[in-house]
């Protein structure tokens, strides 16, 4: 089982030293660092892009931690920890996974974070090999049920915030996932490629390219990430 990583942002040593606690009781949950206020969480997350999970605190000096998830392209999923109920509704417009009111008892803690693990947990995506490359399938987690995608069928994918979107050649389904767990996932397939930090696209549905900016087949354009443009260009049969 692939470890959930995570961190603690919160600007009181007690109210860390009780998140530290509860995470240690979870052999699910990597605790990989603490920061005591956003902008030691800002660049924690500049240097290491594989964080899965962030513990925020809300009422912190300078900048609150609603206003990071507004201010922070794709930051990864959100549990809420803090002593006030005002800001509820707005968390949850944020689609953070949970709001956990101080004092944090141990019992609701767990419930929060099983609920980060099936959401962020490797039983999200599910590859079923088959016997020919067209019946290649995966499935997601979508609205509590598992919804079955063909890799024929995957046009594209796009990171949003705490969501990424599967679009389709005929529908377009949301997931409470992150684009690096796509990534560990689709290894294997050589036309499904990371072309921007925000998409993965199905090279079989691409219908040109053009001043690095693919045009598919659906009519949207995606544009190519100066990161990862040689690694596309390896992957393209040019004659």
């Amino acid at each position: 089982m692939k470890k959930i990583t995570c961190l603690i942002t919160d600007d009181e040593k007690l109210a860390q030293n009780v998140l530290i606690h509860h995470i240690s009781k979870f052999d699910f949950l990597e605790l990989k660092g603490v920061c005591n206020n956003v902008f030691e969480l800002i660049r924690f997350l500049n240097e290491d892009k594989e964080i899965d999970l962030i513990f925020l605190d809300i009422k912190m000096p300078e900048i609150n931690g609603t206003d990071f998830v507004n201010i922070f392209k794709n930051p990864p999923a959100i549990i809420y920890t803090t002593a006030y109920n005002q800001y509820a509704l707005e968390a949850f417009d944020q689609s953070a996974i949970d709001y956990l009111m101080k004092p944090i008892s141990l019992e609701r803690f767990s419930k929060a974070v099983h609920c980060a693990q099936q959401i962020l947990g490797n039983e999200t995506i599910k590859t079923v090999p088959e016997t020919s490359t067209e019946d290649l399938s995966f499935y997601v987690k979508s609205e509590k049920k598992l919804v079955k995608i063909n890799f024929d069928q995957l046009v594209f994918i796009e990171g949003m915030r705490n969501y990424v979107c599967i679009h389709t050649l005929t529908d377009k389904i949301t997931v409470h996932q992150t684009l690096a767990n796509f990534e560990a996932s689709f290894k294997d397939y050589q036309k499904i490629v990371r072309v921007h930090k925000s998409f993965f696209v199905n090279l079989n549905h691409v219908q040109f390219i053009e001043q690095h900016v693919m045009k598919l087949v659906t009519g949207t354009n995606i544009p190519i990430g100066l990161q990862y443009r040689d690694l596309v260009y390896e992957k393209l049969t040019i004659i």
